[in-house]
């Protein structure tokens, strides 16, 4: 048994040395017994409040095979596997998957790969270069793996005998696998739909940016008082008598789908987050009275939002090249976490402030009472323009309901409630926060595993000194830029847009002679004309160092084209009747040549509106 132990270990150490270490320092479980199979195979039982039989008591390696023969392993790219057991399905797996496929087993306990490891020879397993395995892995170990294989056609296989060891653990593990693909097809949409109107809008919004005080100027000015978060989910109505009463006790944060309900209800949050760049998050504020509330805005939002926000507004920094290169000139205006959705982003400011508590309310992420928002919000109001006697506010809210596939989850005081997998995703982000400052007090919803829920009857808040509000009109003052200041900025800026419009000249031409290569490129693949090839493959190495070297105009044209740059990464296929590998990687080439030429077009449009709105 020790023999065992040590081969097998030694095939791990060389090609993943940090999972050995997991499996070397794991710690004997009582619980488990190894027997013999009718077989004469070795298998684990564990016993708990009943006895597990981790793997078939007659005959381990048929039952392995009935697992398989449930699927057509041959079809799929990637084959991800909740359980390890003994490792007898693994075995099978191998056996019958593509050579160039991979199989990722997700493990929860080291003590089951060791006990396994003492028990069977399985060296030819850990030495197969398509498996990958991860031992009780976090989000970022699956994120990290995954990567570069989102686009692989994957199958999702559950050991039944692991999973019933911790059906909880393997469930979560397959769901952020899962996730994280979703994520990336989400991502890469996302990107095409929106990479050009993020750019735009910073651009248009380039006058509100340079005349209006940083975010960043309220950080670390409210340590230790608290702050609550108003979100705008189902129950937040019954939330409001507690936020009427803390109104002088605490910073009032608002998200925008928030702010109109809290103003129907004469609650003037201190702040108000908004960063969505769509046109109809703006439109949360159309009507809206000014108010002592202060707008917190991504500089990327529509700009309608700040003609229907009339009151004073700060602008947020953003990890997006083209405000890291304003930010240069105008300095820092402290950026915000982003976990897709504005309540993220909200929490995050709190954090920033130094609030402490942070209490949230109103944030369901669930379909509460078969809703999706609070009453009152402008998406409900938008709603009912939109409908009629043949599509109902019923009807509207059905399709919300079923728009993604339904999924329940544990309630904070109903048993169950409805959400989805886009919700699912900022549960999670809460929930890896593991911060002891945050409570939930939302009346009900989704629960958040990780996080703090108390009735909002039974909090207490103090701590403000009743000086909030004059602390943030004495920031907000001292803050606003002087006419001078955003004269010298506008000034800075032209002079650097009109260097970045010499440069797209310059980046047309190579790019232009770049695609004739491409095209050469790929003609001479198919001829197999291999002095060519080098020839060719050096030249267009030769554009790409040149390119390299106009630094913020390269920059910038990137960012209109992070779609197409994400489909190349992640190793998605411009034309999946092409075979040759090397003539895939030629036409992956030449998609990319032609995406940073029409991000250059539409580049060189957005530096000329730039300089004519800066000069005006």
């Amino acid at each position: 048994m020790e023999n065992y132990f040590q081969n097998n270990i030694s095939a791990i150490v060389t090609i993943n040395p940090l999972v050995a270490d997991k499996i070397n320092n794991a710690l004997e479980n009582l619980a488990i017994e190894v027997v013999q199979s009718k077989t004469e195979k070795p298998i684990p039982i564990i016993k708990k409040e009943h006895t597990i039989t981790v793997h078939s008591r007659f005959d381990p390696e048929k039952e392995a095979d009935r697992l398989i023969e449930e699927f057509d392993c041959t079809h799929y790219d990637c084959i991800i596997v909740s359980g390890f057991g003994f490792g007898y399905h693994i075995e099978k797996i191998l056996q019958k998957i593509k050579h160039d496929a991979t199989l990722l087993v997700l493990e929860r306990f080291a003590w089951m790969i060791k006990t396994a490891m003492c028990n069977r020879n399985l060296q030819s397993i850990f030495h197969d270069k398509r498996l990958i395995l991860l031992i009780n892995p976090s989000d970022d170990d699956i994120a990290v793996t995954m990567k570069g294989r989102s686009s692989y056609k994957t199958l999702f296989i559950t050991h039944r005998g692991s999973f019933q060891i911790d059906p909880e653990g393997y469930t979560n593990l397959q769901r952020i696998a899962k996730a994280y693909l979703s994520a990336k097809e989400v991502n890469i949409a996302t990107l095409a739909k929106f990479e050009k109107l993020w750019i735009s809008n910073i651009a248009k919004n380039i006058k509100t940016i340079i005349a209006h005080p940083p975010a960043s100027a309220f950080f670390n000015k409210f340590t230790t008082i608290p702050a609550i978060i108003v979100n705008a989910g189902p129950t937040l109505t019954e939330s409001i008598p507690f936020i009427k009463e803390n109104c002088n006790n605490a910073l009032i944060i608002a998200v925008d789908t928030a702010y109109k309900v809290l103003q129907y209800y004469n609650i003037q949050p201190h702040f108000c987050i908004t960063v969505d760049p769509q046109l109809v998050n703006a439109r949360y504020f159309e009507g809206a009275h000014e108010n002592k509330t202060i707008l917190i805005a991504d500089p990327m939002v529509h700009p309608s939002t700040f003609l229907f926000f009339s009151g004073r507004k700060t602008m947020t920094g953003v990890a997006f090249e083209m405000m890291q290169w304003i930010e240069t000139i105008i300095g820092d205006y402290g950026k915000l976490r982003y976990g897709g959705s504005v309540s993220t982003n909200a929490y995050d400011f709190a954090k920033r402030l130094g609030a402490n508590p942070i209490v949230m309310v109103g944030q369901d992420l669930a379909f509460t009472r078969g809703l999706a928002h609070v009453k009152g919000a402008y998406l409900d109001e938008h709603v009912y323009l939109r409908t009629n006697r043949f599509y109902t506010v019923e009807m509207f809210n059905r399709f919300q309901l079923t728009a993604l596939p339904k999924i329940l989850v544990k309630g904070i005081k109903s048993k169950q409630v409805h959400t989805n997998q886009k919700m699912m995703i900022f549960i999670s982000w809460f929930s890896r926060l593991h911060d002891s400052a945050l409570i939930n007090a939302t009346y009900d919803g989704a629960y958040i595993d990780a996080v703090v829920h108390k009735n909002a009857d039974d909090i207490s808040l103090s701590g403000s000194n009743g000086n909030i509000q004059d602390i943030i009109d004495t920031v907000y003052t001292e803050m606003m830029p002087s006419s001078t200041i955003i004269s010298h900025r506008s000034l800075k800026m032209i002079e650097q847009l009109n260097q970045m419009l010499s440069q797209t000249t310059v980046m047309d031409t190579m790019l232009q002679q770049a695609l004739r290569y491409s095209d050469d490129l790929i003609n001479n693949i198919k001829m197999k004309n291999t002095k060519a090839i080098t020839s060719l493959i050096n030249k267009l190495n030769d554009i790409d160092k040149s390119i390299s070297n106009l630094t913020i105009t390269k920059n910038i044209v990137g960012l209109t084209i992070q779609h197409v740059i994400h489909t190349v990464m992640e190793g998605y296929e411009i034309d999946e009747t092409i075979k040759d590998e090397q003539e895939a990687i030629a036409l992956r080439s030449k998609y990319l040549y032609t995406g940073l030429r029409d991000g250059l077009q539409f580049s060189k449009n957005i530096i000329e509106n730039m300089i004519m709105l800066l000069s005006q």
